[in-house]
């Protein structure tokens, strides 16, 4: 896929620098967008430490504007032919239940996790559609089917757990709208994916009790949490010519999780 270009939210994360390098590595120039710029930058000269294409862009993935700056940005680099929706979380602090939740912090999960896919997928359609061709990849989770026990690394889990269920809808009518122009729409559904040291949720992870970890990682069969270059391999292959057929898909990223 050389000469062409990706357009990643989220990618100063742990999930969102992985997913660089990766399609990097499959010949595609990549815009990284971020809120966070200086792990924004450290991100982008890993990428082009390991030969890469990358430009980055400081921007809330929430703003209504920042789509349309992303689209003018990236079509200044070359062909635009893939999109993957990172930016997203459950906010700031754990909701136990659903009488702690307020309006503004189920308001801000719901645009951070949904409105920002849409905003970028409609700013960035047009032009796959013109083209014929366009990948385009968002981030559900295993959650949008619900999480028994105690909240832990989820936060407010159930504005998280209704975002990412309504990112598989959305993913799913996407792709059947588009599919007579060349254009695939997928959503992965990862279950707990630490990514390294410093990284957002392994920071959370970190800082539960170790009985709640321990309680966590029982729950998988591989008796373990995913990693990002996990991730990162399956958001390739929904990205390269090779998943032309593959649409509509809500796909687990989770070991046998659900």
């Amino acid at each position: 896929m050389a000469g062409r270009w990706a357009v990643v939210t989220g990618a100063a994360g742990g999930i969102g620098t992985a997913v660089s390098l990766q399609l990097a590595s499959q010949g595609m120039g990549v815009l990284m967008l971020d809120m966070q710029e200086g792990p924004l930058v450290a991100a982008a000269e890993r990428l082009r430490a390991a030969g890469g294409q990358a430009e980055t862009m400081t921007a809330d993935a929430m703003d209504p504007k920042a789509p349309g700056v992303a689209l003018a940005r990236a079509e200044a680099l070359g062909r635009v032919d893939a999109l993957v929706n990172l930016a997203g979380g459950s906010g700031p602090r754990p909701i136990p239940t659903i009488e702690a939740m307020d309006d503004q912090l189920w308001d801000h999960v719901m645009a951070l996790n949904v409105t920002s896919a849409f905003r970028f997928s409609r700013a960035f359609v047009p032009g796959m559609r013109a083209r014929r061709f366009g990948r385009i990849v968002n981030t559900s989770s295993t959650v949008a089917r619900g999480r028994k026990g105690p909240v832990t690394t989820q936060g407010a889990r159930l504005a998280y757990a209704t975002a990412k269920a309504a990112l598989l809808g959305f993913t799913s009518q996407l792709a059947k709208d588009e599919a007579p122009h060349g254009i695939t729409v997928n959503a992965i559904m990862p279950s707990l994916i630490l990514a390294e040291q410093g990284s957002r949720i392994r920071d959370r992870f970190d800082a539960l009790p170790p009985e709640a970890r321990q309680m966590m990682l029982r729950d998988f069969p591989m008796g373990r949490a995913g990693e990002a270059h996990e991730c990162a391999a399956v958001i390739g292959f929904l990205c390269s010519e090779a998943a032309s057929f593959v649409s509509g898909v809500g796909l687990p990223v989770d070991g046998a999780f659900l």
